[in-house]
C-alpha cells in the first residue's frame, strides 16, 4: 500500500479562518442578546412608570369621588369647585386641585377636577336597575323611580417617575341633592 504524505503547507491558516468566522458569529449573537436584554429592560421600566402614573391618577380619582360623596353640599357652598351656570352649554372652567396625599415617587403630584354637568332630565330607574342584582324587587312592574340628583364629572391626571408618562381617568358620579 502506498501512503500519502500530507502537505501541511497547503492547510496553513485554514483553522485560523474557521476560528475567526466562529468568533464573529459568537460576537454577533452576543451583541443581539445584549440589545434584546436592553430593550426588555427599557420596556419593563416604561411599564412600571405607566403603572405608577395609573396608580396616582386612580388614587386622586377615588379621593375626589369620596369627597363628592361625603361633602358635596359644602364643596358647592365654599365655591371650591365651579358650577356651570345652567344656561345651555356654557360652563365655568374647572378648578384643578392637587392631591398631595399620594405617597408614590412621581414626577408631579396627581391632580383632579370636579365639574358639575347639566341635568340630563328625568331618568326612568326601572330601565336602569336590575332588581335581581340590586338586592330586591322594590319597584313594581312599570313603576318608575325618579331621583333628584346632580351629575358630576371627575377627571384625575397622574404622572409616573418621568414627565412623559401621564394617565388621565374620568368618572361620572351621581350625587343626590
Amino acid at each position: 500500500m502506498k501512503q500519502r504524505s500530507f502537505n501541511h503547507s497547503r492547510q496553513r491558516g485554514a483553522v485560523l479562518l474557521v476560528a475567526l468566522i466562529m468568533l464573529l458569529l459568537l460576537t454577533i449573537l452576543g451583541a443581539a442578546a445584549m440589545r434584546d436584554t436592553n430593550l426588555q429592560e427599557r420596556m419593563a421600566g416604561n411599564m412600571r412608570d405607566h403603572n405608577l402614573a395609573f396608580q396616582a391618577a386612580e388614587a386622586a380619582l377615588r379621593f375626589a369621588e369620596q369627597e363628592v360623596k361625603t361633602d358635596y353640599a359644602n364643596l358647592i357652598n365654599d365655591n371650591k369647585y365651579p358650577i356651570n351656570n345652567m344656561n345651555g352649554n356654557t360652563f365655568a372652567p374647572p378648578k384643578v386641585v392637587t392631591f398631595t396625599d399620594f405617597k408614590g415617587e412621581v414626577y408631579k403630584a396627581p391632580t383632579y377636577t370636579i365639574t358639575r354637568l347639566p341635568h340630563p332630565g328625568q331618568l326612568d330607574m326601572q330601565n336602569m336597575v336590575n332588581p335581581t342584582t340590586a338586592g330586591g324587587d322594590s319597584l313594581a312592574a312599570g313603576e318608575s323611580l325618579i331621583l333628584d340628583f346632580v351629575l358630576v364629572r371627575i377627571e384625575a391626571t397622574g404622572t409616573g417617575a418621568s414627565p412623559d408618562s401621564k394617565v388621565t381617568l374620568r368618572s361620572l358620579y351621581f350625587v343626590e341633592e
